[in-house]
Protein backbone atom coordinates (compact mmCIF):
# COMPACT_ATOMS: atom_id res chain seq x y z
CA UNK A 1 0.00 0.00 0.00
CA UNK A 2 1.01 3.64 -0.36
CA UNK A 3 -0.14 6.90 1.13
CA UNK A 4 -0.32 10.01 -1.04
CA UNK A 5 -0.06 13.57 0.21
CA UNK A 6 0.11 16.90 -1.52
CA UNK A 7 2.64 19.61 -0.73
CA UNK A 8 2.38 22.95 -2.53
CA UNK A 9 0.89 21.33 -5.62
CA UNK A 10 3.20 18.27 -5.71
CA UNK A 11 2.03 14.72 -5.01
CA UNK A 12 4.29 12.66 -2.74
CA UNK A 13 3.90 8.93 -2.20
CA UNK A 14 5.05 7.25 1.00
CA UNK A 15 5.06 3.46 1.14
CA UNK A 16 3.42 2.06 4.22
CA UNK A 17 3.34 -1.26 5.96
CA UNK A 18 5.41 -0.63 9.07
CA UNK A 19 4.81 1.42 12.18
CA UNK A 20 7.80 3.58 11.24
CA UNK A 21 6.44 4.50 7.82
CA UNK A 22 3.01 5.12 9.29
CA UNK A 23 4.58 7.49 11.79
CA UNK A 24 6.44 9.33 9.03
CA UNK A 25 3.24 9.67 7.04
CA UNK A 26 1.33 11.00 10.02
CA UNK A 27 4.12 13.44 10.84
CA UNK A 28 4.28 14.61 7.23
CA UNK A 29 0.54 15.15 7.10
CA UNK A 30 0.51 17.14 10.34
CA UNK A 31 3.36 19.39 9.22
CA UNK A 32 3.01 19.85 5.49
CA UNK A 33 -0.44 18.98 4.22
CA UNK A 34 -2.02 22.13 2.77
CA UNK A 35 -5.64 22.60 1.84
CA UNK A 36 -7.70 24.62 -0.60
CA UNK A 37 -10.02 27.53 0.01
CA UNK A 38 -13.23 25.47 -0.17
CA UNK A 39 -11.89 23.10 2.52
CA UNK A 40 -11.47 25.86 5.11
CA UNK A 41 -13.88 26.55 7.97
CA UNK A 42 -15.87 29.72 7.34
CA UNK A 43 -13.86 31.82 9.80
CA UNK A 44 -10.66 31.19 7.80
CA UNK A 45 -12.16 32.23 4.46
CA UNK A 46 -11.02 35.75 3.65
CA UNK A 47 -9.76 36.01 0.08
CA UNK A 48 -11.61 33.78 -2.37
CA UNK A 49 -9.04 34.54 -5.08
CA UNK A 50 -6.32 32.70 -3.12
CA UNK A 51 -7.33 29.13 -3.90
CA UNK A 52 -4.70 26.87 -2.33
CA UNK A 53 -1.76 26.67 0.04
CA UNK A 54 -3.71 27.14 3.26
CA UNK A 55 -2.70 25.78 6.66
CA UNK A 56 -6.01 24.58 8.04
CA UNK A 57 -7.04 25.32 11.63
CA UNK A 58 -4.50 23.55 13.88
CA UNK A 59 -5.51 24.40 17.47
CA UNK A 60 -1.85 23.72 18.20
CA UNK A 61 0.95 26.20 18.82
CA UNK A 62 3.42 23.39 18.09
CA UNK A 63 2.05 22.92 14.58
CA UNK A 64 1.91 26.68 14.09
CA UNK A 65 5.61 26.83 14.93
CA UNK A 66 6.34 23.98 12.52
CA UNK A 67 4.52 25.84 9.75
CA UNK A 68 7.23 28.50 9.86
CA UNK A 69 9.60 26.05 8.20
CA UNK A 70 7.68 25.09 5.06
CA UNK A 71 6.07 27.06 2.27
CA UNK A 72 2.40 28.00 2.49
CA UNK A 73 0.42 31.01 1.36
CA UNK A 74 1.21 33.03 4.51
CA UNK A 75 4.98 32.42 4.45
CA UNK A 76 5.83 35.57 2.48
CA UNK A 77 3.52 37.67 4.68
CA UNK A 78 5.27 36.39 7.78
CA UNK A 79 8.88 36.89 6.74
CA UNK A 80 8.51 40.18 4.86
CA UNK A 81 7.64 41.73 8.23
CA UNK A 82 9.39 39.41 10.68
CA UNK A 83 12.87 40.16 9.30
CA UNK A 84 12.45 43.99 9.34
CA UNK A 85 10.89 43.65 12.81
CA UNK A 86 13.96 41.83 14.09
CA UNK A 87 16.15 44.60 12.65
CA UNK A 88 14.09 47.28 14.43
CA UNK A 89 14.35 45.33 17.68
CA UNK A 90 18.12 45.14 17.34
CA UNK A 91 18.27 48.89 16.69
CA UNK A 92 16.27 49.67 19.84
CA UNK A 93 17.74 47.00 22.11
CA UNK A 94 21.36 47.83 21.25
CA UNK A 95 20.82 51.60 20.98
CA UNK A 96 22.01 51.28 17.39
CA UNK A 97 20.20 54.51 16.55
CA UNK A 98 23.14 56.27 18.23
CA UNK A 99 25.36 54.92 15.46
CA UNK A 100 22.80 55.49 12.69
CA UNK A 101 22.31 59.16 13.54
CA UNK A 102 24.93 61.77 12.71
CA UNK A 103 25.94 63.49 15.94
CA UNK A 104 26.03 67.28 16.21
CA UNK A 105 27.25 69.33 19.15
CA UNK A 106 23.57 70.19 19.70
CA UNK A 107 22.32 66.60 19.57
CA UNK A 108 20.58 65.54 22.78
CA UNK A 109 18.81 62.52 24.21
CA UNK A 110 15.54 63.97 22.86
CA UNK A 111 16.77 63.44 19.30
CA UNK A 112 17.55 59.79 19.94
CA UNK A 113 14.20 59.42 21.69
CA UNK A 114 12.27 60.87 18.72
CA UNK A 115 14.10 58.72 16.18
CA UNK A 116 13.86 55.71 18.48
CA UNK A 117 10.11 56.41 18.76
CA UNK A 118 9.83 55.90 15.00
CA UNK A 119 11.74 52.61 15.20
CA UNK A 120 9.42 51.51 18.02
CA UNK A 121 6.36 52.18 15.85
CA UNK A 122 7.94 50.21 13.01
CA UNK A 123 8.83 47.39 15.43
CA UNK A 124 5.24 47.13 16.66
CA UNK A 125 3.85 47.20 13.13
CA UNK A 126 6.18 44.56 11.73
CA UNK A 127 6.23 42.15 14.68
CA UNK A 128 2.48 42.28 15.34
CA UNK A 129 1.83 41.74 11.64
CA UNK A 130 4.22 38.78 11.45
CA UNK A 131 2.72 37.34 14.64
CA UNK A 132 -0.81 37.58 13.28
CA UNK A 133 0.04 35.92 9.97
CA UNK A 134 1.97 33.21 11.78
CA UNK A 135 -0.78 32.46 14.32
CA UNK A 136 -3.91 33.02 12.23
CA UNK A 137 -4.31 29.31 11.43
CA UNK A 138 -4.33 28.34 15.12
CA UNK A 139 -8.00 28.99 15.87
CA UNK A 140 -10.69 31.60 15.35
CA UNK A 141 -10.16 33.10 18.81
CA UNK A 142 -6.40 33.50 18.35
CA UNK A 143 -6.88 34.80 14.81
CA UNK A 144 -9.28 37.52 16.01
CA UNK A 145 -6.88 38.66 18.73
CA UNK A 146 -3.95 38.66 16.32
CA UNK A 147 -5.93 40.54 13.67
CA UNK A 148 -6.77 43.33 16.10
CA UNK A 149 -3.14 43.60 17.19
CA UNK A 150 -2.14 43.75 13.52
CA UNK A 151 -4.33 46.83 13.01
CA UNK A 152 -2.97 48.43 16.16
CA UNK A 153 0.53 47.94 14.77
CA UNK A 154 -0.45 49.84 11.62
CA UNK A 155 -1.80 52.70 13.75
CA UNK A 156 1.43 52.73 15.80
CA UNK A 157 3.56 53.04 12.65
CA UNK A 158 1.46 55.90 11.24
CA UNK A 159 1.48 57.83 14.53
CA UNK A 160 5.20 57.37 15.16
CA UNK A 161 6.02 58.36 11.58
CA UNK A 162 3.93 61.54 11.64
CA UNK A 163 4.95 62.66 15.12
CA UNK A 164 8.67 62.16 14.44
CA UNK A 165 8.72 64.09 11.17
CA UNK A 166 6.55 66.91 12.59
CA UNK A 167 8.89 67.26 15.55
CA UNK A 168 11.69 68.36 13.23
CA UNK A 169 9.49 70.05 10.64
CA UNK A 170 8.18 72.36 13.39
CA UNK A 171 11.41 72.43 15.36
CA UNK A 172 11.16 76.23 15.72
CA UNK A 173 7.35 76.30 16.06
CA UNK A 174 6.41 74.20 19.08
CA UNK A 175 2.78 75.41 19.12
CA UNK A 176 2.28 74.09 15.59
CA UNK A 177 3.86 70.79 16.59
CA UNK A 178 1.50 70.46 19.57
CA UNK A 179 -1.54 71.36 17.45
CA UNK A 180 -0.90 68.97 14.59
CA UNK A 181 0.52 66.32 16.91
CA UNK A 182 -2.75 66.43 18.89
CA UNK A 183 -4.77 65.94 15.69
CA UNK A 184 -2.66 62.91 14.82
CA UNK A 185 -3.08 61.46 18.30
CA UNK A 186 -6.87 61.97 18.27
CA UNK A 187 -7.25 60.37 14.84
CA UNK A 188 -4.96 57.53 15.89
CA UNK A 189 -7.07 56.93 19.01
CA UNK A 190 -10.22 56.82 16.86
CA UNK A 191 -8.63 54.28 14.50
CA UNK A 192 -7.57 52.23 17.52
CA UNK A 193 -11.11 52.08 18.90
CA UNK A 194 -12.55 51.13 15.50
CA UNK A 195 -9.86 48.48 15.01
CA UNK A 196 -10.85 46.74 18.24
CA UNK A 197 -14.41 46.15 17.03
CA UNK A 198 -15.09 42.61 15.77
CA UNK A 199 -17.10 43.87 12.81
CA UNK A 200 -14.08 45.80 11.51
CA UNK A 201 -12.09 42.64 10.79
CA UNK A 202 -14.67 40.94 8.55
CA UNK A 203 -14.08 40.42 4.84
CA UNK A 204 -16.93 42.80 3.99
CA UNK A 205 -14.97 45.62 5.62
CA UNK A 206 -11.79 45.02 3.61
CA UNK A 207 -12.23 48.10 1.43
CA UNK A 208 -13.34 50.23 4.38
CA UNK A 209 -10.31 49.13 6.39
CA UNK A 210 -7.98 50.16 3.60
CA UNK A 211 -9.83 53.47 3.17
CA UNK A 212 -9.67 54.30 6.88
CA UNK A 213 -5.92 53.82 7.07
CA UNK A 214 -5.44 55.74 3.81
CA UNK A 215 -7.44 58.68 5.21
CA UNK A 216 -5.52 58.54 8.48
CA UNK A 217 -2.25 58.68 6.56
CA UNK A 218 -3.57 61.49 4.36
CA UNK A 219 -4.20 63.60 7.47
CA UNK A 220 -0.50 64.39 7.15
CA UNK A 221 -1.40 66.85 4.39
CA UNK A 222 -2.71 69.25 7.06
CA UNK A 223 0.70 70.04 8.59
CA UNK A 224 2.23 69.79 5.12
CA UNK A 225 -0.03 72.49 3.71
CA UNK A 226 0.64 74.64 6.76
CA UNK A 227 4.39 74.24 6.23
CA UNK A 228 4.10 75.06 2.53
CA UNK A 229 2.05 78.16 3.33
CA UNK A 230 4.44 79.38 6.01
CA UNK A 231 7.83 78.38 4.59
CA UNK A 232 7.34 77.76 0.89
CA UNK A 233 8.14 74.68 -1.17
CA UNK A 234 11.96 74.71 -1.09
CA UNK A 235 12.36 75.15 2.64
CA UNK A 236 9.60 72.64 3.37
CA UNK A 237 11.50 70.12 1.26
CA UNK A 238 14.54 70.68 3.44
CA UNK A 239 12.65 70.75 6.72
CA UNK A 240 10.95 67.37 6.34
CA UNK A 241 12.78 65.63 3.47
CA UNK A 242 9.58 66.19 1.50
CA UNK A 243 10.44 64.10 -1.54
CA UNK A 244 11.12 61.06 0.64
CA UNK A 245 7.93 61.64 2.63
CA UNK A 246 5.89 61.87 -0.57
CA UNK A 247 7.49 58.65 -1.82
CA UNK A 248 6.54 57.07 1.50
CA UNK A 249 2.93 58.09 0.89
CA UNK A 250 2.99 56.57 -2.59
CA UNK A 251 4.23 53.27 -1.13
CA UNK A 252 1.62 53.18 1.66
CA UNK A 253 -1.36 54.33 -0.39
CA UNK A 254 -0.41 52.16 -3.36
CA UNK A 255 -0.05 49.08 -1.18
CA UNK A 256 -3.29 49.71 0.72
CA UNK A 257 -5.15 50.29 -2.55
CA UNK A 258 -3.95 47.00 -4.04
CA UNK A 259 -4.90 45.25 -0.80
CA UNK A 260 -8.39 46.74 -0.89
CA UNK A 261 -8.90 45.80 -4.57
CA UNK A 262 -7.33 42.33 -4.20
CA UNK A 263 -5.18 43.00 -7.21
CA UNK A 264 -3.58 41.13 -8.99
CA UNK A 265 -5.02 37.81 -7.72
CA UNK A 266 -8.53 38.95 -8.64
CA UNK A 267 -7.55 38.86 -12.32
CA UNK A 268 -6.21 35.29 -12.23
CA UNK A 269 -7.50 33.34 -9.19
CA UNK A 270 -5.05 30.63 -8.18
CA UNK A 271 -2.01 32.12 -9.95
CA UNK A 272 -0.84 34.23 -6.99
CA UNK A 273 -1.50 31.85 -4.12
CA UNK A 274 2.09 31.66 -2.87
CA UNK A 275 3.79 34.71 -4.35
CA UNK A 276 3.00 38.27 -5.53
CA UNK A 277 -0.58 38.56 -4.29
CA UNK A 278 -1.95 41.89 -3.02
CA UNK A 279 -1.31 41.30 0.66
CA UNK A 280 2.30 40.35 0.04
CA UNK A 281 2.85 43.39 -2.18
CA UNK A 282 1.28 45.54 0.55
CA UNK A 283 3.73 44.15 3.10
CA UNK A 284 6.75 44.87 0.90
CA UNK A 285 5.53 48.41 0.16
CA UNK A 286 4.97 49.09 3.88
CA UNK A 287 8.62 48.20 4.52
CA UNK A 288 9.69 50.38 1.58
CA UNK A 289 7.58 53.22 2.98
CA UNK A 290 9.18 52.88 6.41
CA UNK A 291 12.67 53.01 4.86
CA UNK A 292 11.70 56.07 2.84
CA UNK A 293 10.37 57.76 5.98
CA UNK A 294 13.58 57.02 7.86
CA UNK A 295 15.65 58.70 5.15
CA UNK A 296 13.37 61.76 5.20
CA UNK A 297 13.46 61.83 9.02
CA UNK A 298 17.26 61.82 9.12
CA UNK A 299 17.41 64.63 6.56
CA UNK A 300 14.89 66.58 8.63
CA UNK A 301 16.91 66.00 11.81
CA UNK A 302 20.13 67.16 10.16
CA UNK A 303 18.50 70.29 8.71
CA UNK A 304 17.11 71.23 12.13
CA UNK A 305 20.51 70.97 13.82
CA UNK A 306 22.29 72.85 11.08
CA UNK A 307 19.85 75.78 11.00
CA UNK A 308 18.10 76.26 14.35
CA UNK A 309 21.07 76.56 16.72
Amino acid sequence: MSVRYRKAGHTITIKSGTNETKGVASDYKNKYSLCQFHELPDWQKDNEYILKGYVKETNSFKHIFQSLFFLHNESVNIYTHLIPGIFCFIVIASSLEYALVKKFSTTTFTDYFVIGHFFLGALLCFTLSATFHGLKAHSEKISIIGNKLDYLGIVALIISSMISIMFYGFYDDFKAFLFFGSITTILGSFCTLISLKDRFRTSAWRGKRALMFILFGLSAVLPLFYGLWKHGYRETCKRIGLHWVLLEGVFYIGGASLYGMRYPEKTCPGNYDFFFNSHQIFHVLVVAGAVSHYIGLIKSYEFAHKNFY
